[in-house]
């Protein structure tokens, strides 16, 4: 996945999934209310949620798209098998490691590219009546708990390890022209891209804005592509008395 550049409009940034949400105020003052997150579903599990309405492919059953948001990170495989029905799979191969392809309709079937192992539409290995794999790849391709929401129109996935959330928010200092500015802490990877988006309310999309890497820095950048995994500190300039800020990563569709 490339960094985007200065250029990244914000149509690639609908596909994305919110790790956490902070929320502000009922006072004058902002306070450190944590809205939502992704919080563990299971010890060691966290929830990466996004819209199918988001990708063309996913509109109809068979649909199939592969997604990934960490360099060097196989991607997820996810396909829809009915209406309401979603799968979410490991692409890796569990003959010799290599990707799957994503699930293809006319061929009804997900094919490995390196020795030609065939998978069906939710991962299974071919097999023949007695249930013996009667292809290279001896096992079904791993799976991630998928649930989906119809009426919120969202999938939710739980992906071991991804458990992020904010860590905390706080007001910093006031801005020169009266704004306040608060201190964001939250959890990168590195190989991931990030932004900060803000909504004055619940009813309200979300907008990118910029934010500074100082507690004094010019709030000029609008990514983060962070060098090294671990803590992230971000200062955002907050326009009026309450709303929400949210991180989220970009996920990038392979063709």
């Amino acid at each position: 996945m490339n960094l985007p550049t200065s250029g990244t409009t914000r149509r690639q940034w609908v596909k994305q999934f919110m790790l956490c949400s902070a929320a502000a105020l009922v006072a004058p003052r902002w306070t450190s209310a944590v809205l939502a997150n992704v919080t563990p579903s299971a010890p060691g599990k966290g929830v990466l949620r996004i819209k199918p309405s988001s990708f063309p492919a996913l509109a109809n059953p068979g649909g199939s798209i592969q997604l990934t948001f960490i360099q060097g990170i196989e991607p997820l495989t996810l396909n829809r098998v009915t209406s309401d029905r979603f799968v979410t799979l490991d692409s890796i191969c569990t003959h010799a490691g290599c990707t799957v392809g994503r699930f293809i309709v006319a061929n009804n079937r997900m094919r490995c590219p390196c020795h030609g192992s065939r998978y069906d539409i939710e991962g299974r290995v071919f097999r023949d009546v007695n249930g013996n794999s009667t292809q290279p790849a001896p096992d079904d391709l791993a799976r991630y708990e998928t649930a989906y929401d119809a009426a919120s129109d969202t999938i939710s996935i739980a992906i071991p390890s991804l458990a992020l959330q904010m860590d905390s928010i706080s007001v910093q200092q006031r801005t020169e022209n009266g704004e306040l500015r608060l201190k964001l802490v939250f959890p990168v990877t590195f190989g991931a891209v990030y932004q900060i988006s803000y909504s004055p309310g619940l009813s309200s999309p979300p907008a990118t804005i910029p934010f500074a890497t100082t507690a004094d820095g010019p709030a000029n950048q609008t990514t983060i592509g962070p060098s090294v995994s671990g803590m992230f500190t971000a200062y955002v300039d907050a326009a009026g008395s309450r709303g929400f800020f949210s991180v989220s990563v970009m996920l990038t569709p392979l063709t």
